[in-house]
């Protein structure tokens, strides 16, 4: 039996487009192994948003190619957006790398696996915005005939309900490499969740690079996302329902209805602001105002009770001055947020930002003021969460800690220190016995830092 060793870069997104992959390969007679040196393929699911993850890919690659040439028997291949980025040019760069394969064409990676080994190399890459869309059929096939016992946690899944983006922010690769925006049909989206709860998941995260732009159109019918919700909260046995990521311009308010009154529509959004500044939004091609993402977050506080926001943040933009970056401390303090992902800006080729705009700001600046913003974030982080303390509350167990948070000493004998999650997206460390993972437990709350909630079990 063919071992494959997929290794994922990236977001979300990736890490459900290598669950579907690992799926179809299983479902072809393959076996998934962790170890690379015992692998006969070698797979790469990649990310092109920042030039670091790339530059690991390029890393795995050379040692790959080394082993190949050194006489291993080796298939190796690169997935995704890094993937759609380069194209040939990483068969021209790396001798040895077997399959290129765009995001849109993932459900032929194990055709691609067989004819590889036959001698040559496979490119298979969407077409450009240009031409005619990727082959929806194929990207449905991957989709749909995921096999619902398997997920990336015990009880949780993630589920695309749409792909691309037509927004072109300045220093985005995504619509380069993910292509336009299509919607799924959300009566193939609700038939995976509920072949998904027959196998016992019980919290679904909706993917979608502007998740709340969904709009699936045929026969007269127009499904927003506020529709599908309210359709996905009818499957029996569905406990959490998730969205990210959102879009800040054009946040239909029914969204924010559904979410306050759905019971299993999670009380969480995930709305990147990027920037605290209106210079800097306008350099970026970003479609709204601070006064506009501010009025966002009061409607959304004021019309769900108790809502935990999290935004991102890009600092070191093409002439951000000290006072636009004051302008984005200002804003991680107004909304609030649970947490921010902050991120020094990254120059990535045809874009418009790379194409048009000087890489200004220092490289130490930029460190600087990312380690700034993380520390407001964490100040802001720390007194929302210890204002928590004393709170019960109910969190899926993901599995056991990655690491230990508790004050001194260990867990009790047969126990170990389990991580879960809150509806509103707060991570919770608490000890317990490991087989609770995917399932529902009440906690008491502690004590607190600025990422956990340190808990008893109740």
């Amino acid at each position: 039996m063919m071992k494959v060793y997929l290794e994922t870069m990236g977001c979300q997104m990736n890490r459900l487009d290598s669950e579907l992959v690992a799926s179809a390969l299983r479902a072809a007679g393959m076996e998934l192994t962790d170890d690379a040196k015992a692998a006969d393929v070698l797979l790469y699911n990649t990310c092109s948003v920042r030039a670091h993850a790339e530059d690991k890919v390029h890393s795995r690659l050379g040692w790959a190619c080394q082993r190949k040439a050194g006489g291993k028997r080796l298939i190796v291949g690169v997935l995704g957006c890094m993937a759609q980025r380069l194209g040939d040019e990483l068969v021209r760069r790396h001798r040895g790398v077997d399959i290129v394969c765009g995001p849109g064409q993932l459900a032929r990676v194990g055709e691609m696996i067989a004819a590889a080994g036959e001698g040559a190399p496979q490119v298979a890459l969407d077409p450009s915005r240009r031409e005619t869309l990727a082959d929806d059929d194929v990207m449905e096939r991957l989709d749909g005939g995921r096999d619902p016992a398997v997920t990336h946690l015990p009880g949780q899944a993630y589920v695309r309900i749409m792909r691309g983006c037509n927004k072109f922010c300045a220093y985005c690769v995504v619509p380069l490499v993910r292509g336009p925006e299509r919607s799924r049909s959300d009566d193939a989206i609700a038939e995976e969740v509920r072949r998904l709860v027959d196998a016992g998941v019980t919290q679904v995260t909706l993917l979608g690079q502007t998740v709340n732009s969904y709009r699936y159109e045929a026969n007269g019918r127009s499904v927003g996302l506020a529709d599908l919700l309210m359709q996905l909260d009818s499957i029996a046995g569905l406990r959490r329902l998730r969205f990210v990521t959102s879009y800040p311009a054009d946040f239909d308010t029914a969204i924010l209805e559904a979410m306050r009154n759905l019971p299993s529509v999670c009380e969480y959004l995930h709305i990147p602001a990027q920037s605290g500044s209106d210079a800097v939004l306008r350099a970026m091609g970003r479609r709204y105002s601070r006064r506009e993402y501010d009025e966002l977050i009061d409607r959304a506080r004021e019309t769900v009770p108790g809502i935990a926001i999290a935004g991102d943040f890009i600092v070191g933009f093409p002439g951000e001055t000290d006072e636009d970056f004051a302008a984005s401390a200002d804003l991680v303090r107004r909304s609030r947020y649970k947490n921010s992902f902050v991120f020094k800006y990254s120059p990535r080729p045809d874009t418009t930002a790379d194409k048009r705009l000087a890489d200004s700001v220092p490289d130490e600046v930029k460190r600087r003021r990312n380690n700034e913003l993380l520390a407001v974030q964490e100040e802001v982080s720390l007194a929302a969460n210890r204002a928590m303390i004393g709170q019960r509350v109910e969190v899926l167990v993901e599995g056991a800690s990655p690491r230990a948070h508790r004050q001194g000493g260990s867990a009790p004998a047969g126990e170990v220190q389990l991580l879960g999650r809150t509806r509103t997206d707060h991570i919770a460390v608490f000890d317990g016995p490991e087989p609770l993972a995917g399932q529902y437990v009440q906690i008491e709350i502690t004590d607190a830092t600025g990422l956990t909630l340190i808990a008893r079990q109740v």
